[in-house]
């Protein structure tokens, strides 16, 4: 089947909050408590209802906050003022910009899915800042619809406006959930940026530029296996576009 529709996750993906983790571990290490654990269920299961739109971003970060330890009101404030801060500090990966605007000339549509308490505008800021403000054919949010990935609505909302079937789309993310989300429609999975538990996907790239290497982003026309590209592992299949 033809791809002519790549559906982008959008932080760590498109861009990163580098210092966010080690801002925040600072804060705490130097108030006497400890650093957060990397892989917190808890934490993320209270991080997605805000992305749902479950719970406000503030009442968010001062559960966070008391999750971390913070009891005295004036840390509590200081350490709001950082999460704030932080939630805003972004750097786009390389070559994210020129990527995109190459895919875009080779006809294919793009589209935003993300999982987010940032709005809207202020990630078209963000996006404004690099070039890339005005070239998504589709933008589906968690905050607006409530919704968040894996659900298989909010792949499908940023599709369907399109005339769009999953069958016809890649999903390019980082975590594994979110690709198995966008596999168990049909959609073509690429993984760049994984986390440390991702590895099944149909294709992944080290770079983000390497996206314009992948058979079956050369065109919007053209289809092909994903085991072309490169060798193949994991439950169905990494084909990897290695770096030059």
């Amino acid at each position: 089947m033809t791809i002519n529709t790549i559906l982008f996750d959008a932080g760590d993906v498109l861009y990163s909050k580098p210092r966010r983790d080690a801002e925040v571990a600072r804060f705490l290490v130097e108030r006497g408590l400890p650093a957060p654990a990397r892989k917190d269920p808890v934490e993320r299961g209270m991080r997605l209802a805000a992305h749902a739109g479950k719970i406000g971003v503030p009442e968010f970060f001062g559960w966070l906050l008391a999750h971390y330890g913070v009891t005295d009101p004036d840390q509590m404030t200081e350490g709001l003022r950082l999460l704030r801060e932080q939630q805003g500090d972004v750097q786009f990966f390389d070559g994210v910009a020129d990527t995109l605007h190459a895919l875009k000339q080779r006809g294919f549509q793009l589209g935003i899915v993300t999982n987010t308490f940032n709005s809207r505008d202020e990630k078209t800021r963000w996006f404004r800042s690099v070039g890339i403000h005005d070239i998504w054919d589709s933008y589906a949010d968690s905050r607006e619809l409530q919704i968040v990935k894996p659900e298989p609505e909010i792949y499908l909302a940023a599709l369907t406006p399109l005339g769009v079937s999953p069958d016809n789309a890649a999903f390019v993310g980082h975590a594994q959930y979110e690709l198995d989300g966008a596999k168990a429609l049909g959609m073509t999975t690429i993984l760049f940026n994984p986390d440390v538990d991702a590895t099944r996907a149909d294709f992944s790239v080290e770079r983000f530029a390497d996206l314009l290497a992948l058979p079956v982003l050369r065109q919007p026309a053209q289809a092909a296996s994903p085991s072309r590209g490169g060798r193949q592992t994991g439950q169905y299949g990494v084909a990897r576009v290695s770096e030059r």
